[in-house]
């Protein structure tokens, strides 16, 4: 897995932890500004935070450039990420498995100007 694979990796996993609950509102309006406290957090609650932060933060940038893919390279990326999440090849890609990797690897390298742009990936050092 490159640096790429993990970028898109904290993007799927950011982009899947959204669980809309039918029936309630996103917020109380007599709760809207509410915002807790930190100080009773210990070391391992702050880590929890600060990765989602990063992984928030990660999704939000990484969003609009796979969006911006064509339908067989989003496809291509949404399958080969599913499977880097569960740990092996679980998942194929419906419409197009014959040519699945190089799909993703057409897709890697279409985005790696705009995650270079965006600074989260490093640019490659010259020998």
């Amino acid at each position: 897995m490159d640096e790429i694979d993990a970028v898109l990796t904290d993007w799927y996993e950011w982009s899947q932890a959204y669980q809309p609950v039918a029936g309630y509102s996103g917020a109380d309006s007599t709760c809207r500004d509410f915002r807790i406290s930190n100080q009773w957090m210990d070391y391992d609650d702050l880590s929890e935070t600060v990765d989602r932060q990063l992984r928030a933060a990660t999704g939000e940038a990484v969003d609009p450039i796979v969006l911006a893919l064509p339908v067989r390279h989003r496809i291509a990326v949404q399958t080969a990420v599913r499977n880097f999440a569960v740990g092996w090849a679980l998942y194929r890609n419906p419409r197009f498995p014959e040519t699945q990797d190089d799909d993703y690897a057409v897709a890697k390298r279409s985005m790696r100007a705009k995650l270079l742009a965006k600074n989260l990936i490093e640019r490659p050092s010259a020998v």
